[in-house]
């Protein structure tokens, strides 16, 4: 009864497409429940088609038809397809392409491939073109799977829809769309030869990006020729791509083959601080094995984003520390920092051990001084003045003197006002020295 209903209340849509939309979905859904009225549904539809006198509206009904009868099992349903192709020569060409390209978005839907691109191909608005090629594409590239021989015929099909692409940007973007599923069938040849194709540089870099992204994943011997790959293409297109591949391995944990490309720049800075950003953001175990791996005479070059990590709170960071305080010849301004972190995390020793690596009697001086305030800080009285007595800055270690003396005064005079009355608060003093 309410499906009856909703079939004769179809009639009071006012727009004549709506109607035939509406009822050609009220048909595949009666048909996939076995229920004998989607008939009646579609002959409906039909009749509204007698109602359209505008032949662009009219044809791309047929076409909300053909894919409506299609979904409901209907074989008669590509017949309709064609028939509206035909007809549709007659029409603008603006209007012509939007018919072929409506087309295409029904069969793509109906995994229609070969039919799509057939299409598609006679669609002279190359923007348009290349845009529903690009869905069929995706499409195809989505049904990569199967048998041995199935994929084959698949792989073929996919390098035939790449081939119909001419024009850049569509060129590169199917190709990066690519690689992805190739990979997984273990097409390694064909990813190679389709990368080298591109000639747009972010496209490249993204090609890569989507390389090792899949690299990560894999553990077969194929990684090492993707890698010398990767390589072989950095060094071909020299500095307009090596930057990026540096990068790229990096961020996808492949430091030493980053590092190996960070070596033969001319100037690595902005690679190094982009990588270093990067990490510390995303991947703070990575930027450990990056900081790890990397020889102190790079490291030079992020010395200033190094510093401005050591100014950190976090204590996530301190495997970083760690890792920088093992490097040779780190130099002293990065270990004062260090030491300084340390501290700000309440970890003595390891700050206390970074002392013994310090060069200059100056800066062991400052670290000393740290060390001091910390210790008065924390109550440690007697080992802040052993550590005073071994700053040789005079200077330093009379000012240290002076406020661990204070200090003690002023413990003891608290202590003693306690004894006496418990009740009694330290008075608030005015001024400060």
């Amino acid at each position: 009864m309410v499906i009856d209903e909703a079939l004769k209340s179809v009639s009071s849509i006012p727009d004549p497409y709506v109607r035939i939309v509406t009822y050609g979905r009220i048909g595949v859904s009666l048909a996939k429940a076995k229920d004998p009225r989607y008939e009646q549904a579609f002959k409906l539809a039909f009749e509204e088609l007698a109602k359209i006198e505008d032949p662009y509206l009219l044809l791309k009904s047929l076409l909300v038809i053909g894919y409506s009868t299609s979904l409901a099992g209907f074989k008669s349903s590509k017949k309709a397809f064609r028939e509206v192709i035909i007809n549709s020569e007659v029409l603008p060409p603006r209007m012509r392409d939007e018919i072929r390209a409506e087309a295409v978005k029904y069969l793509v839907l109906l995994k229609d491939i070969d039919e799509a691109l057939f299409y598609a191909l006679d669609i002279k608005n190359k923007k348009l073109r290349n845009e529903k090629i690009l869905e069929i594409l995706t499409a195809a590239l989505e049904d990569l799977k199967g048998d041995k021989i199935n994929i084959v015929y698949k792989k073929k099909k996919i390098e035939l829809i790449l081939e119909a692409i001419e024009d850049e940007p569509y060129k590169s973007e199917a190709i990066v769309k690519t690689i992805r599923p190739l990979l997984s069938v273990g097409d390694y040849r064909l990813v190679m030869e389709l990368i080298q194709e591109i000639k747009s540089k972010p496209w490249i870099r993204q090609a890569l990006n989507e390389l090792l992204l899949y690299l990560k994943q894999e553990n077969s011997e194929n990684v090492k020729v993707l890698i010398n790959f990767s390589l072989e293409l950095a060094n071909k297109l020299k500095d307009d791509i090596r930057e990026d591949l540096a990068y790229i391995f990096a961020i996808h944990g492949f430091i030493d083959n980053s590092i190996v490309i960070i070596r033969e720049l001319q100037n690595p800075k902005f690679i190094l601080e982009e990588i270093f950003e990067t990490l510390i953001l995303k991947d703070t175990e990575k930027l450990r094995n990056f900081i790890n791996a990397l020889p102190v005479e790079l490291l030079s070059y992020i010395k200033d984003q190094i510093l401005e990590l050591l100014k950190s709170e976090d204590e996530k960071i301190k495997p970083i520390v760690d890792a920088l305080l093992r490097k040779e010849g780190i130099t002293d301004d990065v270990i004062v920092g260090a030491i300084k972190y340390y501290l700000t995390i309440n970890k003595l020793e390891e700050a206390m051990r970074a002392v013994n690596l310090l060069k200059s009697p100056k800066s062991r001086s400052i670290a000393l001084g740290f060390l001091a305030h910390y210790l008065i800080k924390i109550g440690n009285v007697s080992d802040a003045i052993d550590i005073v007595l071994n700053i040789r800055d005079r200077k330093l270690a009379s000012r240290l003197a002076s406020e661990i003396l204070v200090k003690v005064v002023e413990g003891e005079i608290n202590e003693s006002a306690k004894k006496k009355d418990p009740q009694r608060e330290r008075p608030v003093l005015n001024g400060s020295y």
